[in-house]
């Protein structure tokens, strides 16, 4: 997917402006992050999305309804840290056009009327509780998310350690591949088949009747789910569990690594950033089974088979790192196609059943399905980028084609 070089007559091309040379300027990786982040803390607040009902209560009594009987301190401090990053991603949003204490009353007035939005829609929501403790905390959180960033706003962003880092190891339009690789280490949180068994939503809409593509389906092949039946996905038909594994964990590592390569430069760390990725994975995860599961080993998820395919499969990463951009995505397309059709294909891992009603049942009963569906969309939205990756240089090949036919008319015009 590297740019083809320039024809000889053409100019060499002017080097890329730094940010200190360009003055302020403002970060689209904040604004993707910004939007993306929003959209979590909408899914999150207002799982499931059924059951709504009126009750004939307005959506604003929880602002004069009393203090909640049951809270606890957990409860206080997951509301603050939960809009502590919408209020610095607000105020690092709207650099350089405001900044310092402007910009974080308007974090602050952000993140107040989101919290107050989600509040009064939970009104309607029988599975959850309009509480003004909430409210309050919520702001305080975007409050301080955005107090603690706008002293280092300009130096994170004009003249920073981090921005000099985007610019040198990453491509300039890399700002979705970049949330997509920071999410990735959360999308491994909710407990899986398979170790990085990521993009299960196809079999979850396949095994359950009532689901709309399903029934579509069925509309279309009226014997679907007799073959379904036929086929069986149970755990009884499961043969070398831990090749399956290592290979549904291999094509994930391998997919996610080719995918991050393609939206790196070719002077940036790649084995060590990727090596920062997959330990931010594993420790995260790792942190997430001792908080759930306090009684077991933190890393009981990490099988025989999923150690020996993290070993095999970033050797051979680190084997492929070397070859051309267009392949290297080729590849990532093959791998995450690959880690897809197994993970939807195989048949279903009892054990794993278990560890999931485990983890329903805890403290993380409001984050869980947010966790579930990031590992069921990252390889389709992995996949969507590189597919745009393939057609802006496409794009640019055919722009550089009609200017060199334009250039060649113009000199056959000027020597008759």
């Amino acid at each position: 997917m590297e740019p083809a070089p320039p024809p000889p007559s053409a100019p060499p091309p002017a080097a890329q402006p730094t940010p200190e040379a360009t003055g302020p300027q403002h970060s689209p990786l904040a604004r993707v992050g910004l939007i993306c982040f929003t959209l979590l803390v909408v899914y999150a607040s207002l799982y499931p999305f059924s059951g709504w009902v009126d009750n004939g209560v307005s959506p604003f009594a929880f602002l004069s309804a009393p203090k909640p009987r049951y809270i606890t301190d957990f409860d206080l401090l997951t509301n603050v840290l939960g809009y502590f990053p919408f209020g610095a991603l607000v105020v690092l949003s709207l650099h350089p056009r405001m900044s310092g204490g402007r910009a974080t009353l308007v974090a602050l007035v952000a993140g107040t009327l989101l919290a107050a939005c989600m509040e009064a829609f939970q009104t309607w929501l029988p599975s959850r509780i309009s509480s003004n403790i909430d409210l309050i905390t919520n702001a305080l959180g975007a409050l301080l998310g955005g107090a603690v960033v706008a002293p280092f706003t300009r130096a994170l962003i004009d003249d920073g350690r981090l921005t000099r880092l985007r610019h040198a190891w990453f491509e300039p339009h890399a700002s979705f591949a970049i949330i997509l690789l920071l999410l990735w280490p959360f999308a491994q949180v909710f407990p899986q088949e398979h170790l990085f068994g990521m993009g299960g939503i196809v079999r979850e809409w396949l095994t359950d009747p009532e689901s709309w593509p399903m029934q579509a389906l069925q509309m279309v092949f009226p014997q679907l789910e007799a073959w379904q039946d036929h086929i069986g996905l149970r755990p009884e038909d499961m043969q070398s569990q831990q090749l399956l594994e290592s290979l549904v964990t291999a094509s994930s590592w391998v997919g996610t690594g080719l995918f991050a390569s393609i939206a790196m430069r070719r002077s940036a760390p790649m084995l060590r950033i990727l090596a920062g990725l997959l330990a931010a994975a594993l420790l995260l995860k790792a942190t997430a089974a001792e908080l759930q599961f306090p009684s077991e080993s933190a890393f009981v998820w990490l099988s025989e088979g999923g150690r020996f395919a993290l070993l095999t499969s970033s050797l051979v990463l680190a084997l492929l790192l070397y070859l051309p951009r267009w392949l290297r995505a080729v590849l990532a397309m093959v791998a995450l196609i690959v880690l897809v059709v197994l993970t939807n294909v195989l048949p279903s891992n009892p054990y794993a059943w278990i560890s999931e009603q485990g983890w329903r049942m805890g403290r993380f009963i409001h984050f869980n399905s947010l966790a579930q569906w990031l590992g069921w969309l990252w390889p389709f939205l992995a996949f969507c980028y590189v597919i745009w990756r393939f057609e802006q240089v496409s794009l640019r090949r055919h722009a550089r084609k009609k200017a060199a036919a334009r250039r060649e008319a113009a000199a056959a015009g000027t020597q008759e």
